[in-house]
């Protein structure tokens, strides 16, 4: 077999830890064992594959699916499982080196899930569509986000795009001045959550990246809109990231949580800042106060409020 060509590490001071790198190699070894053994599955036993899925969707109300009548598909589907196999197997050899590979195993994934998906709702409500497509959207997004987190953080910090989402988050967060004025309180806000987030390491700023990410396709994905967050007037900014903070979905609650506590603790801190917020110096501390008071009550829940500030 053909070498693939490793990708340099990137610079000495931005390198991938170690802990991560020996998990994905498991994640993927994980992977191609999975993979390889579907594919034989499927090639010795593609009736009994089928009529397994319809017997787990006949308990939830799906009508089977037929046997196909011939073999040339199942021919292109266990090709389709030797490729994944092999991605799989040299990204587990190589994972920060080769993180190029996830990139084709996340996109046959989203395309085997996106058609599962279209067959679904267009032509026959089988479950082995439904099936296909929640087990290859999830293994999609695994392969496209270790590969966003294996991405050497630039020198500076975050990338120039993930810099842009956390700007236009920050304009949001300070109180409106003048547009020079707003600019220049939230650049500093962006470089001081940088610098803090630069002292955990490359792979909480990596993490960090692809939260940002996420929080900028948020209107595409939640909102059918067909702006990012980053492109979007401040207002319509304003209405995504409260929908956020009110959402069911927990991975969005926290998304934007996490945003507004970096920011607010660095936004706190300043005094002109707490003025303009009419937040006199003993708010916070009030508050922890009197959450250290209902910790030794016993009580639990989020954290009272303090009092009214004159």
């Amino acid at each position: 077999m053909t070498e693939i060509p490793d990708q340099p590490a990137g610079n000495p001071g931005n390198e991938v830890p170690a802990v991560l790198a020996a998990a994905l190699a498991m994640i993927y070894r994980v992977l191609a064992w999975t993979f390889g053994l579907v594919g034989l599955l499927f090639f010795l036993f593609p009736d009994g594959t089928v009529d397994a899925l319809n017997a787990s969707g006949r308990w939830l109300g799906f009508p089977p699916a037929p046997h196909l009548a011939h073999r040339f598909w199942l021919s292109l589907g266990v090709a389709y499982m030797a490729v994944v196999t092999a991605l799989a197997a040299l990204i587990a050899r190589a994972p920060i080196e080769r993180r190029l590979l996830m990139v084709p195993l996340a996109l046959g994934k989203a395309t085997s899930s996106l058609t599962c998906l279209w067959f679904f709702l267009a032509y026959d409500r089988y479950f082995v569509y439904l099936a296909n497509f929640l087990v290859d959207a999830s293994l999609a997004l695994l392969a496209w986000l270790t590969y966003a987190a294996t991405a050497p953080a630039p020198p500076g910090g975050l990338s120039t795009r993930a810099r842009r989402v956390l700007l236009v988050v920050a304009e949001t967060f300070v109180p409106a001045r003048s547009p020079q004025a707003t600019l220049a309180d939230a650049q500093k806000l962006i470089e001081a959550v940088e610098a803090q987030l630069r002292e955990r390491g490359s792979l909480v700023l990596s993490g960090f990246g692809v939260l940002l990410t996420f929080v900028d396709w948020n209107p595409r994905l939640f909102h059918a809109r067909r702006s990012l967050l980053s492109e979007m007037a401040i207002s319509d900014r304003v209405a995504v990231l409260e929908a956020m903070e009110r959402s069911r979905w927990l991975l969005r609650r926290q998304a934007a949580h996490v945003l507004k506590l970096l920011l607010g603790l660095h936004a706190y801190s300043a005094p002109a800042f707490r003025r303009e917020l009419h937040v006199d110096d003993d708010w916070l501390p009030s508050r922890l106060r009197l959450a250290a008071d209902r910790r030794a009550r016993g009580e639990k829940g989020p954290y009272p409020h303090p009092l009214p500030v004159e």
